[in-house]
């Protein structure tokens, strides 16, 4: 008995394309390929299986998006805050100097 055959992933795509795109037959590209049709038809299932995971929202880049947004407003309401707080000592410091019973 041989080896068995190893194909590459590019290779498998490869002959599900003619199958699936080119509208080949499936005994005829296996014919090509020297491959069983069954292996075309559990390439073909895996492929759509795993298919469906390109289409679904990976969550975590999503809420990765989110906090960082919340963190930028978060970051951008306390550098105002430190302003506002700058603005006010200074204004304190000018009015004990201009009022100097003040404590």
């Amino acid at each position: 008995m041989g080896r068995r055959k190893r194909y590459t992933s590019e290779e498998k795509i490869k002959i599900l394309r003619e199958v699936l795109e080119d509208g080949k037959s499936i005994s005829s590209v296996a014919e090509t390929y020297g491959v069983h049709p069954n292996q075309i038809m559990n390439w073909r299932k895996q492929l759509f299986e795993g298919g469906q995971q390109v289409f679904q929202i990976k969550r975590s880049d999503i809420s990765e998006k989110a906090i960082e947004k919340q963190t930028k407003a978060l970051e951008d309401k306390l550098r105002h805050k430190d302003n506002v707080i700058a603005e006010l000592a200074q204004e304190l410091l000018e009015l004990k100097k201009k009022y100097p019973g003040l404590k």
